[in-house]
């Protein structure tokens, strides 16, 4: 399966799946999604480091950080860092409309935060041209994670920091079986295929929805 095949299958599967599941997501995910709140909180410090200075003074555009979050969904990260961060370009890319739909209203007054109904590939943006990749919960909903963790790598500027909060492995045969049937493929091989890819890779395996699978929030750096 080529990758135009594989972005086609899973671009039909989220259309159909986020059309009536967009509705209940925000009130139902925080049981199951375990380590958003860390990954948001951890951000927050993160690109003050970045910005290196008042996150409400505009920079100059030629200077103005990138960040862009695959997956965004309903605009659970965007929401909470753009208006922190205004001196910082977003761009959330999302399969699905109806998750977008949802976020857009979120984020409809922020002038930072773009919105784009795509599936990210290597040829979404001009290469080295981005900061900062977010993914939370969105790289397991990929058949082909090592041809995503290579697209990331390519549209990374150089000492670009990748950061992820997801799925890592699970003992039970029946949630992998139900995770799967909602387009959730768990690998335990994440974690290796970002280590053949990025210079720095840290990580912390955590028990998530208690024990019934592991997750991890990753940080890699170009």
């Amino acid at each position: 399966m080529n990758e135009a095949q594989v972005i086609s299958k899973t671009e039909r599967h989220l259309n159909r799946y986020y059309r009536w599941n967009s509705h209940q997501y925000d009130a139902t995910r925080w049981a199951i999604l375990w380590g958003r709140k860390w990954l948001g909180d951890n951000l927050r410090i993160e690109l003050k480091e970045l910005t290196k200075e008042n996150p409400t003074v505009p920079s100059a555009p030629s200077s103005t950080p990138c960040i862009v979050e695959i997956g965004c969904g309903t605009g659970y990260h965007l929401s909470a860092l753009a208006p922190v961060f205004k001196n910082i370009v977003f761009y959330g890319f999302d399969a699905s409309n109806h998750m977008l739909n949802k976020a857009y209203k979120k984020i409809r007054k922020l002038k930072n935060v773009q919105l784009r109904e795509e599936y990210f590939s290597s040829n979404t943006l001009l290469h080295s041209s981005v900061d900062c990749f977010i993914c939370s919960y969105s790289m397991s909903m990929n058949e082909n994670i090592p041809t995503l963790i290579e697209s990331i790598h390519q549209n990374m500027k150089d000492s670009g920091v990748l950061y992820i909060v997801d799925f890592l492995s699970t003992s039970s045969n029946w949630f992998y079986r139900w995770m799967m049937l909602h387009g959730v493929y768990i690998n335990s091989e994440i974690i290796a295929e970002l280590q053949s890819t990025f210079e720095s890779v840290e990580y912390e395996s955590k028990r998530g929805f208690f024990g019934l699978y592991r997750y991890g929030v990753v940080k890699a750096i170009k």
